[in-house]
């Protein structure tokens, strides 16, 4: 675990800068200054982009990590990776072509509801097209376990950017029209930048050679389309369907409970940077018990430092909405339910890292296809008559039964769980936690209840954590850091 935790370190303080910017813009930048309904845009246009990347990208960024450590030759290398660039132009040129040829269409159809969103088919595509090859991109450097850089630009760099074009929109500089036309800019620079990166990191002999084994790279490719676009649909897919439903300031006020929960899978963001590539290696190598370890040990860290996150922001949920406009308190219920979510995430460790870099991904992506329908559904169903809580019920019963359908399918196929005793210790414990601080606030400010309540819970989680002796790489951090 020694490099998971260095780089997982890393990963973490960078993915919490990342949300400090997010806050901003979410929280304070976003919902002032561009309005409920083109805040609700932006969050539109980024999250039907993200919902077509694993399509434009062809798969490649999973294909990569997965199959790079087979190739010992530097040409195949070279080979491979070359071709890795090119692939994702066999979807990317028809799609494109059929946006052009139907654009009135599909502009009549996603402006059903909400004409706001008529105008931005193109940017939508671009941004889809801007983020695949970014994810192509971070791969070729975690394959060399050079992850921090990367995550920089993911999860930091465009939301600074953002935050300095949210500025200029507050000192009337530029319009909310054209802020959200320079996200398809900021895209373009993080993808530019993160090309640099990966070739600085390592530059192939651009080669278009046979590579060996290459049917098993197609199949594995689409099978990887399908994989990504399943996983990113059951968190993105409300809030398409949100547009489709309802007003489109809704999603704005989602937006900000889901950002407020998404701050639980910070650790796991960070961890997973280092474990993708780390199990492929192990896998490649048959080192099983390695990867049972791995995945054990990631589960229980998650499980505590995750858990930290989900008190902090479930005890205070009700006091951070009193600092809001009143009609922003309809997040509450989402904010809970996506904390599920984001949990029960953190609870499966490496199990997305063993699936996508083992034969097992096959029947899970067909699992994960299901339940992508169940989601429609059940959106389809609760969202008209719960509104926003309806969204959520409707991603946190979907995503959560996918999750531990596929921690039950690697144990059935591998022998292997991910959860100890420590782990069913860490879970009780943190619903211990819920209990007793939830309905305990104090009668002053909403700043003042959150800051204390948070130091209170803060120093009695620790201390608790640290006399059970959970986790032996934890416990070494408190008594290095909070001796």
């Amino acid at each position: 675990m020694g490099i998971v935790i260095k780089q997982s370190g890393w990963n973490i303080g960078v993915t919490v800068l990342g949300f400090i910017f997010g806050a901003v813009n979410t929280v304070l930048l976003g919902p002032t200054f561009l309005g409920d309904d083109y805040f609700g845009l932006m969050g539109y246009v980024l999250s039907a982009a993200f919902l077509f990347f694993p399509l434009m990208s062809f798969g490649i960024n999973n294909t990569l990590v997965k199959f790079y450590s087979k190739y010992d030759d530097k040409n195949e290398r070279d080979a491979f990776l070359t071709q890795m660039l090119l692939w994702p132009l066999i979807i990317i040129i028809p799609a494109f072509l059929i946006i052009y040829a139907f654009y009135d269409p599909i502009r009549l159809y996603i402006a059903n509801t909400n004409e706001i969103t008529r105008d931005f088919v193109w940017h939508i595509a671009i941004i889809a097209v801007f983020q695949a090859y970014f994810e192509i991109f971070y791969a070729w450097t975690k394959v060399h376990m050079k992850t921090v850089g990367g995550n920089f630009l993911k999860e930091v760099f465009y939301r600074a950017s953002s935050t300095v074009m949210l500025l200029l929109v507050m000192i009337e500089v530029i319009t909310p029209v054209q802020f959200i036309h320079s996200l398809v800019i900021i895209y373009a620079l993080r993808v530019f930048i993160m090309k640099i990166v990966a070739l600085k990191t390592y530059t192939p002999r651009w080669q278009l050679g046979k590579i060996k084994a290459s049917g098993d790279l197609l199949h594995y490719s689409f099978l990887m389309i399908l994989a990504g676009s399943v996983g990113t649909a059951l968190l993105d897919l409300d809030k398409f369907m949100i547009n489709d439903l309802m007003i489109i300031d809704n999603i704005a006020w989602y937006n900000v409970g889901v950002f407020i929960a998404t701050v639980i899978a910070v650790p796991a963001r960070g961890m997973a940077q280092i474990m993708h590539p780390l199990t492929a290696g192990h896998f490649n190598r048959g080192e099983m018990v390695e990867v049972e370890r791995l995945y054990k040990r990631s589960s229980l860290n998650l499980s505590i430092i995750a858990g930290f996150l989900v008190l902090i922001i479930v005890c205070n949920v009700n006091e951070f909405y009193e600092l809001m406009r009143p009609e922003y308190r309809v997040g509450v219920p989402v904010v809970i339910l996506i904390a599920v979510v984001k949990y029960s995430e953190s609870l499966l460790g490496s199990n997305n890292a063993i699936l996508y870099n083992s034969d097992l991904y096959r029947v899970t992506l067909w699992l994960g296809l299901l339940l992508a329908v169940v989601a429609i559904l059940l959106n389809m169903w609760l969202i008209p008559i719960y509104g926003l809580m309806g969204a959520a019920i409707s991603t946190c019963v979907a995503y959560v039964m996918y999750a531990f359908a596929k921690a039950y399918y690697v144990y059935h196929k591998l022998k292997i769980h991910p959860w100890t005793s420590q782990t069913t210790l860490s879970v009780g414990l943190i619903l211990i936690f819920i209990v007793v601080f939830y309905f305990w606030d104090f009668n002053w400010h909403p700043v003042v209840n959150i800051a204390l309540k948070s130091l209170i819970l803060s120093l009695t989680y620790l201390y608790v954590v640290r006399n059970l002796r959970l986790s032996k790489e934890i416990n070494t951090l408190l008594k290095k850091y909070l001796p």
